[in-house]
């Protein structure tokens, strides 16, 4: 009777406990954006800010990489004249919303908590805010993809199917270039696999494979060739100056999103590498460490979601074994994208972690498996985490997903970019404005 108790009551403290901390992350994120939205800050956001101005780039100096959605955007400006500011916002709340919707879908199928969610690793630094510019659209076309080459795979002969895969990558690839990283990787990988298990030989499951993606690459490659210039820079700002100069009195300054087509890889590479590890404010070797944790606490609340009960529905089982390969092709994939291709790590390790998600929700149940080494490294590492009773605990995931100094951008700690940070920094700032109104 007394040990059942117990258990009871530590089942109870778990949940207490996670509903506590999702709490905290969930308010935090809702003070950070819905506080932007009803405080009108989106309407007063400059066109030259990160946030804006890279969603202008157009073809109006010529074809270039991340172009497509400016042009439609300039293109419907020109028939009918509106804020882009105000346009964006509400492509920001509406991508948030869908895909808030079919996040939440696939946890609820899965039976996994919650608690990630609203923290740096998933949705807390993007969700209903223009910093995450088109990530969200971005990820619900990763997801198309991940449905329809498992479509594919299942009837190749339905080349309509192909064709839809084709277009979808074209639309992504061609709105920006890096959710190549995240998306197409480890379809090619798995692709061969599977080619593979249908008794081909290397070399023809290798060419089956290089033939279906080779479209997917050649977009990817002219998106990389065709990176911009001064020139195209300039033209392009040049054809938003008439909309700029309508809702806004500066227009001499180019806009950051567009000037970074600018620059070139000797100046750029050096720079991201630097500041993802060290920072940029006050650069610092003990930030490399803090840098590392984030990405070890990833792959571990990645592969144990299933860990932390929260009362809301029955936790189901989870592949371990499958769910760490998949972790682990996407941290390989999005190297690039840790290093020298962005220092936004509020953006990148969401791509990570909810990339691997919906491949292992989309693919879970097909029969093909990845190579033996990698799932007999994945086999070690799961059984180490279920064997010790510290990595196993709930409350290590809870602590982790608590505490990882996950930054907007930068390496952690540089200047006020970690999570917990800026939920202070918000809590204080409310006190301050409260203390000024009855002073």
């Amino acid at each position: 009777m007394k040990r059942t108790r117990q258990l009871k009551n530590g089942s109870n403290y778990e949940k207490a406990f996670s509903w506590l901390v999702f709490l905290l992350f969930l308010a935090a994120t809702c003070l950070n954006s819905f506080g932007k939205i009803l405080h009108r800050e989106f309407l007063h956001a400059s066109y030259q800010s990160w946030e804006i101005s890279e969603w202008l780039i157009n073809y109006e100096g010529g074809f270039v990489r991340r172009g497509l959605t400016g042009q439609l955007l300039w293109s419907l400006e020109q028939w009918f004249p509106y804020d882009i500011r105000v346009a964006l916002m509400g492509i920001c709340i509406i991508a948030s919303a869908i895909f808030l919707c079919l996040i939440l879908r696939v946890f609820k199928k899965e039976g996994w908590s919650l608690l990630i969610i609203p923290t740096g690793f998933c949705l807390g630094f993007t969700l209903f805010n223009l910093w995450g510019r088109r990530d969200y659209i971005s990820l619900m076309l990763t997801f198309s993809l991940f449905l329809l080459f498992r479509h594919v795979l299942r009837h190749p002969r339905q080349w309509l199917a192909w064709v839809a895969f084709y277009i979808l990558s074209a639309l992504q690839l061609l709105m920006h270039e890096a959710s190549f990283f995240y998306t197409f990787p480890i379809l090619m990988l798995y692709g061969f696999h599977h080619h593979r298990s249908q008794r081909l030989s290397i070399v023809r499951s290798l060419c089956t494979s290089a033939l279906q993606f080779l479209p997917v690459v050649l977009v990817m490659g002219a998106a990389c060739i065709f990176k911009g210039n001064e020139n195209v820079a300039q033209a392009i700002w040049d054809s938003w100056v008439p909309v700029v100069g309508r809702y806004q009195a500066d227009v001499s300054k180019m806009g950051w999103g567009v000037f970074a087509l600018t620059w070139s890889p000797e100046m750029i590479f050096p720079s991201h590498f630097s500041t993802s590890l060290m920072g940029d404010a006050s650069p610092a070797v003990w930030r490399i460490p803090l840098v590392l944790l984030n990405l070890l606490a990833g792959y571990y609340l990645v592969t144990r979601l299933n860990a932390v009960d929260m009362g809301l529905y029955r936790p189901k089982p989870m592949n371990h074994v499958m769910m760490s390969n998949v972790a682990l092709i996407q941290f390989v994939a999005m190297l690039p994208m840790f290093t020298v291709l962005s220092c936004d790590w509020g953006r990148t390790i969401p791509y990570w972690v909810i990339s691997s998600l919906m491949f292992y929700y989309v693919f879970k149940q097909e029969p093909t498996t990845f190579a033996s080494p990698l799932t007999s490294m994945s086999s070690r590492i799961q059984e180490k985490i279920s064997k010790s009773k510290v990595l196993s605990s709930h409350y290590t995931y809870i602590l982790l997903v608590l505490l990882a100094p996950v930054p907007t951008y930068n390496a952690p700690l540089d200047h006020v970019n970690t999570f917990q940070q800026r939920f202070f920094t918000i809590i204080l700032d409310m006190f301050n404005q409260l203390a000024s109104l009855f002073s």
